[in-house]
């Protein structure tokens, strides 16, 4: 019985993936995420589907032509976790980083808590400066403090 739960809990999840990212379908959030679903992000946090809907207009609106590819997928009872490369064009402003047109590649590890067939809980660590850096930000040291 928990395997049948965890290959379709894996299910759920590849859905997931697909429907946000492959279809851009911002009705996959609806159909399979909780209406309180929390996320918990490597410099941010969500709670509450709304939310979540608001944060991923705002990048998909900044990327256009995403795919998105499960490297890797491991379930344990009610946890997924998975390992994604996704390709996308920025194609509208994000953090204030006007569009080049440049085609970026972000990497993702995400943890996900399932109930009862959807998406209660997500735990992700994105590599946000490799992003940052595609998109053309320049990094430098900062500011030294001053007591």
């Amino acid at each position: 019985a928990q395997a049948a739960v965890e290959a379709e809990n894996k299910a759920v999840v590849q859905r997931y993936w697909d429907g946000k990212w492959n279809e851009r379908r911002p009705e996959t959030l609806d159909e399979l995420q909780t209406p309180d679903v929390v996320y918990h992000g490597t410099s941010w946090s969500m709670n509450g589907i709304e939310e979540y809907k608001q944060v991923y207009n705002v990048f998909r609106s900044a990327f256009r032509d995403s795919q998105l590819e499960v490297e890797e997928m491991i379930a344990e009872g009610d946890r997924v976790m998975t390992r994604v490369t996704m390709h996308a064009v920025h194609e509208g402003e994000f953090e204030g980083i006007p569009p080049k047109g440049r085609e970026v590649t972000l990497h993702a590890f995400t943890v996900f808590r399932l109930v009862d067939g959807k998406i209660a809980e997500e735990w992700e660590i994105v590599d946000e400066l490799g992003l940052m850096e595609q998109l053309g930000m320049e990094l430098g040291p900062g500011e030294p403090e001053v007591d």
